[in-house]
C-alpha cells in the first residue's frame, strides 16, 4: 500500500464535482464568512474561494466583524440565492464559535459541523427525510476527508452494502477528541467496525459502536495495539511519536498544522500522510454539492 498525496487525490473530488456543477441548470452558490484579520487565515480564505470557483461553483467571500457574524449567518440562512455557507473559524476561540456554527441552516451548513448534522452522525443515521424523499446525509469535512483517505490506501473496504463495517477487527488510536473534527471521527470510525481508542487532554477513551467508555490505558499501549494512528494536535509542544512507538506497517495520518510525528516515522511505515487540508477543502465542496443537490436544487 502505498503513501498518498492528499494534493493529488483531491484534485479528482475537484473534477468530479465540476463535472456535475457543469450539468446543473443553475450554478450552486456558497457565501464564505470570515472574520479574522489575520493574514494566513486570509490567505487560506481566498485559496478557499478560488478552490471552490474551480469546481464551477459561485463563491463569495465576505469579511465582517465578528460582533457581526451572528447577523450575517442569520441573513444567509434567509437569503435563497445562498445554497451553502462556510464559515472560517476560530472566530472568538471559546463556546460562542459553538454557538455560532450552530446558528447556520442545516440545508445550507457546508461543514457539517451544527449539532443537526452532529446528531445524525452519532446515531448513525446516513439518510435524511425531506419533503418526502429520501436524502444522504453530508458528513463533517475533516473526518470525512481521513475516511476517503483511507478508502484510497485500501484499509477501508469498497462494499458499500449499507450493513458493511469495512474496519472489523481494526484498532485506531486518535489523539484529539474535539467536537469538530476528533470525536466526530472516531464515531464515524467505531460505527465502521473499529475499536476507537481517543486520547485529550482529559485522558483515553474507548469508542465501540458509537458509544464512548472510560478505559486505562497508556499512550505507549494505545499507539502499539493500533493498526491506525491519526493525530491533530494543535500544539508544539506534543511529544512527536516515534517509529519505535508504533507497529511496523501502522497506518500514520497527521492532520494537524504541527506534525505530531517524528520525521522518521516514514522509515517505519510506508503509510504516513502528513497533512489532509486539500482533502479537507475537497469535501467541503463535495458537501456544498450534496446540500444544493438535496435542499435546493428544485428551489
Amino acid at each position: 500500500m502505498p503513501s498518498l498525496d492528499p494534493k493529488i487525490l483531491a484534485q479528482h473530488y475537484v473534477k468530479s464535482t465540476r463535472d456535475i456543477v457543469e450539468t446543473l441548470a443553475i450554478r450552486p452558490k456558497v457565501l464564505g464568512l470570515i472574520a479574522s484579520q489575520d493574514e494566513p487565515s486570509l490567505a487560506y480564505a481566498r485559496a478557499t474561494q478560488q478552490r471552490f470557483i474551480e469546481t464551477g461553483m459561485d463563491y463569495e467571500l465576505k469579511r465582517v466583524n465578528r460582533l457581526d457574524l451572528e447577523a450575517a449567518i442569520d441573513a444567509a440562512n434567509l437569503d435563497t440565492s445562498i445554497h451553502g455557507i462556510f464559515i472560517y473559524f476560530p472566530i472568538f476561540g471559546n463556546q460562542q464559535d459553538d454557538y455560532l456554527r450552530n446558528l447556520v441552516d442545516f440545508t445550507k451548513d457546508v461543514e457539517a459541523g451544527s449539532q443537526f448534522w452532529t446528531r445524525k452522525l452519532y446515531a448513525n443515521e446516513r439518510n435524511i427525510e425531506f419533503d418526502g424523499a429520501l436524502k444522504k446525509s453530508v458528513l463533517p469535512c475533516t473526518p470525512l476527508a481521513i475516511v476517503k483517505l483511507l478508502v484510497e490506501l485500501g484499509i477501508y473496504s469498497q462494499d458499500r452494502a449499507p450493513t458493511a463495517r469495512p474496519l472489523t477487527g481494526k484498532t485506531v488510536t486518535i489523539f484529539n477528541r474535539s467536537e469538530v473534527i476528533g470525536r466526530p471521527l472516531a464515531i464515524m470510525m467505531s460505527n465502521d467496525g473499529a475499536r476507537v481508542l481517543s486520547f485529550d487532554e482529559f485522558g483515553p477513551l474507548c469508542f465501540e459502536d458509537a458509544r464512548p467508555q472510560e478505559i486505562d490505558i497508556t499512550r505507549a499501549q494505545a499507539l502499539s495495539a493500533a493498526d491506525i494512528v491519526i493525530t491533530g494536535v494543535p500544539s508544539p509542544h506534543f511529544l512527536q511519536i516515534m517509529p519505535a512507538e508504533v507497529q511496523p506497517g501502522t497506518v500514520c495520518v497527521n492532520f494537524s498544522s504541527y506534525n505530531n510525528f517524528h520525521d522518521s516515522i516514514i522509515e517505519h511505515t510506508p503509510i504516513f500522510v502528513p497533512r489532509v487540508g486539500p482533502m479537507t477543502v475537497a469535501m467541503c465542496m463535495r458537501n456544498a454539492l450534496r446540500l444544493f443537490q438535496n435542499f435546493h436544487q428544485g428551489s
